[in-house]
Formats: structure tokens, C-alpha cells, sequence
């Protein structure tokens, strides 16, 4: 009998989910915790910022970090930003995580809060180059490890290429 292999929009149904968590328990019998939520910042009955933000197996990610242009420099996003860490630490994470323009303001803003970059995807969303960025609730700041690359190919951290920001 041939394996049929079937590609579907959107996301996955109960039975994928089923399988997955067996067979992901069978590698791993530690449980992996997973979450998501949304952060907002209301004035008025309107939202000026919102964050959204996923937890799996003990990191999470922040996928979005956006506030109104008319409320930006004026610590919004900060606080939406360490609202987001408050509610990783609070589920255990051992780690935080983001992507961002490689090289724009939102990288150094993310700097200034103690994140740092871990490493660069070249041509990534957008056709732009972004940074992987970490922080370690906990630890403090340090500067990143060594990146390992595939022979012949060259590793690039912090201010050494891309532009623009996120």
C-alpha cells in the first residue's frame, strides 16, 4: 500500500494534534507546556499597543509588539514588553525569545531592555535580514556564544549587516 502524503490549509485537525502529542511523548516523555496569549494597551475604549505571544516547552516567543504611532516613545511599549516577560516567567519559561529587523529600531530597543541577538536570518521575511533575538529571565545580559556556521559560510551578529526595523 502506498503512503499518501496530503497538504492542508489552515490548521491542523484533532487527529494530527493526537498523533503528534504521542509520538512527540514517545522522544520526549517531558510534558511541554504550551500557551498563548494577547497583551493590549486600551485609552479610551481603543487599543494603542498589543502584543501576542505563544509558549512551548518552556520558551516564549513573542510574535508581535506593535504600538500606535501617536503613542510611541512614551514607555507604551515597554510595558507591553515586560508585560509579555512577566506572563512567560509566570508560565516557567526558561527563556524568551523574538524576531525583529536586523538592525533597526526595534532591535535597539529590544537591546536597551536587555535582549540580545542570537542570531541573523539573511533574506528572511520580507527579503530582509532578521535577528534573532533571547533574553533569560533571571540572568543578566551577556554577550552571545560564538555562532557555528556550515563550512564556508559566515556568521554575522549585531551591527555587522542588514537595515531597517520592525
Amino acid at each position: 500500500m502506498e503512503t499518501e502524503i496530503t497538504i492542508y490549509d489552515g490548521t491542523s485537525d484533532e487527529r494530527v494534534r493526537a498523533f503528534l502529542n504521542a509520538e512527540w511523548k514517545a522522544i520526549d516523555p517531558e510534558p511541554w507546556t504550551d500557551g498563548k496569549c494577547v497583551i493590549t494597551a486600551e485609552r479610551d475604549g481603543r487599543v494603542v499597543g498589543a502584543a501576542t505571544c505563544s509558549l512551548g516547552a518552556g520558551v516564549a516567543h513573542l510574535g508581535e509588539l506593535m504600538v500606535t504611532e501617536k503613542e510611541r516613545n512614551n514607555g507604551l511599549g515597554a510595558r507591553l514588553l515586560q508585560a509579555f516577560e512577566e506572563w512567560g516567567t509566570a508560565h516557567g519559561a526558561h527563556k524568551l525569545t523574538l524576531d525583529t529587523r536586523h538592525d533597526g529600531p526595534a532591535q535597539r530597543f529590544y537591546e536597551r531592555h536587555g535582549w540580545r541577538v542570537a542570531f541573523v536570518m539573511e533574506n528572511h521575511y520580507l527579503r530582509k535580514d532578521y535577528a534573532g533575538m533571547v533574553k533569560e529571565p533571571g540572568r543578566p545580559s551577556s554577550p552571545a556564544p560564538p555562532l557555528s556556521c556550515p563550512k564556508g559560510a559566515r556568521a554575522r551578529r549585531g551591527s555587522e549587516a542588514g537595515s531597517g526595523g520592525r
